[in-house]
């Protein structure tokens, strides 16, 4: 879940409304878009509408069906936590693993969510418990979430971050702020994700004819964490050069 949250962008909780089922351009995959109504927002700033894009779908007598992904149902409301896809569409981060469903018991009338299998130990950090068994309540689950939110991110110590550069911008003579995206997605342990495109900054300094670059902050999915690493570098544009930071 820790994982789940810091790769997500946004996570919401919305009521899905209809689908669209479409060949890509090319004719060579359906693409599936769900319309859903945002009623609240745990992470991110979501409009009050949005489109989640999925591969797969029928168009005519044609089913294309991706193993694994979530199967929206209409008017059934759902915690999601995505991650941006092409223009204003998202993507469910995980596939399945990142669509709750929610329910009303029919006796309590208190609202559910449906967890999966492998998340159980869930229950156990929920307010409320989880009677029925393999559910927690929507109020204790959303607290719980926001825990997660807002507790911050730690980058490990020793972890090698492949990175990019992709801009800088002058902060006087012999002085850049860069900034640079991350190559690759990282799992460094069960608590943290790092995905592609993870924006990482730092200050550089050009002296002796090379830059020293001090790296200081990752920013991942609106979350900044402090980072310690240094990068030596040729005197010239650092733009598109690729580094490997070593985080101390």
């Amino acid at each position: 879940m820790e994982q789940l949250t810091q790769a997500s962008s946004d996570i919401v909780q919305a009521r899905a409304l209809n689908q669209v089922c479409a060949w890509n351009a090319t004719h060579t995959q359906i693409i599936t878009i769900t319309s859903l109504a945002v009623s609240q927002t745990l992470k991110g700033k979501a409009s009050s509408t949005i489109q989640v894009q999925q591969l797969g779908g029928t168009v005519d007598h044609v089913t294309q069906s991706i193993m694994g992904d979530v199967s929206f149902r209409s008017q059934t409301e759902y915690i999601l936590f995505l991650e941006p896809a092409d223009g204003s569409t998202y993507h469910v981060v995980g596939m399945s693993q990142g669509a709750y469903p929610v329910y009303q018991d029919a006796t309590s009338h208190d609202e559910r969510v449906v967890l999966p299998a492998n998340q159980a130990p869930i229950q156990s950090l929920v307010s409320g418990g989880g009677n029925p068994a393999g559910t927690v309540p929507l109020g204790g689950f959303h607290k719980y979430v926001a825990t997660l939110v807002n507790g911050g991110i730690q980058i490990p110590h020793g972890l090698n971050l492949p990175v990019s550069i992709a801009y800088t911008e002058s902060r006087g003579v012999g002085r850049l702020h860069v900034y640079g995206k991350t190559t690759a997605q990282l799992f460094p342990n069960k608590k943290v994700v790092i995905p592609a495109g993870t924006q990482v900054e730092g200050e550089a300094v050009l002296a002796g004819g090379s830059w020293t670059i001090h790296w200081e902050e990752v920013n991942i999915r609106g979350v900044h964490a402090e980072i310690s690493a240094t990068s030596n570098e040729s005197e010239g544009s650092l733009r598109g050069r690729h580094v490997m930071l070593n985080v101390r």
